[in-house]
C-alpha cells in the first residue's frame, strides 16, 4: 500500500518528466504551433524552422510523453496535441514569465525611485497578475492532491503498483477524452474501469 507522500512523489516525478519533454525550445515551439491546430511535418518545419530530421526527434520525445499524436488524414500524417491541457501548460508558463518580468521591473524601479516617494502598488499590473494566478495555483494544488488520492485508491483497489495505477488513469482519461483530474475524481468515487 502506498501512502499519500509516495503518491505525491510519484506524481511529482511524472510531472518532472512532462516538463523535461517541454524543456527544449524547439519542442516548446512545436507544441505552440500544434496548439493552433493539427499540422503536417512540412507545416511544422516551416513554422518552427526545424529540419525534418531534427523535427522527427523532437516529435518522438513529445509522443513518448503522450503530448502529441499523429494520424493519417487525406494521405498526410497530421500531428495534434493529445490533450488541450498541453497548450495551457505553455500559456501558464507565459503568465509566470510575465509576472516574473513585471516583478523584476518593479524591483528595478523601486531601487531607482527616491525613498521619499513611496509607490502605490495596489493597482499595478503585478498585483493584478498575482491575484489572477493565485486561484490557478490553488486549483493546481487541489488537482495534484486529487490525482495523488486517485492513484492510491486505484492502487489499493486493484493491487497494482502506483506507477501502473497512474498509467491506468492516464489511459482512461485519454480513452474518454477527459482530463486527468476528471478521471481522478471518478476514481476516488470508485467509478473508474479497473
Amino acid at each position: 500500500m502506498i501512502g499519500p507522500a509516495q503518491a505525491a512523489d510519484m506524481l511529482a516525478a511524472a510531472e518532472a518528466e512532462l516538463f523535461k519533454a517541454l524543456a527544449h525550445p524547439a519542442r516548446a515551439r512545436v507544441v505552440g504551433v500544434l496548439a493552433l491546430g493539427p499540422s503536417s511535418v512540412p507545416d511544422l518545419c516551416e513554422a518552427t524552422g526545424l529540419k525534418p530530421s531534427h523535427l522527427a526527434g523532437h516529435l518522438a520525445q513529445l509522443r513518448a510523453q503522450h503530448l502529441v499524436t499523429g494520424k493519417r488524414a487525406g494521405g498526410r500524417l497530421l500531428y495534434r496535441l493529445s490533450f488541450p491541457e498541453v497548450a495551457r501548460i505553455l500559456s501558464e508558463a507565459d503568465a509566470v514569465l510575465s509576472v516574473r518580468a513585471a516583478a523584476e521591473a518593479d524591483g528595478l524601479t523601486a531601487m531607482s525611485a527616491p525613498e521619499t516617494a513611496p509607490r502605490d502598488t495596489e493597482n499595478e499590473d503585478v498585483g493584478a497578475l498575482v491575484e489572477e494566478l493565485v486561484p490557478r495555483l490553488e486549483q493546481s494544488l487541489e488537482r495534484r492532491a486529487l490525482i495523488a488520492a486517485a492513484v492510491e485508491s486505484v492502487s489499493v483497489r486493484t493491487g497494482r503498483s502506483s506507477e501502473a495505477a497512474l498509467a491506468a488513469l492516464l489511459s482512461e482519461a485519454r480513452e474518454r477524452g477527459r482530463t486527468l483530474a476528471e478521471t481522478a475524481s471518478d476514481a476516488v468515487a470508485g467509478n473508474v474501469t479497473e
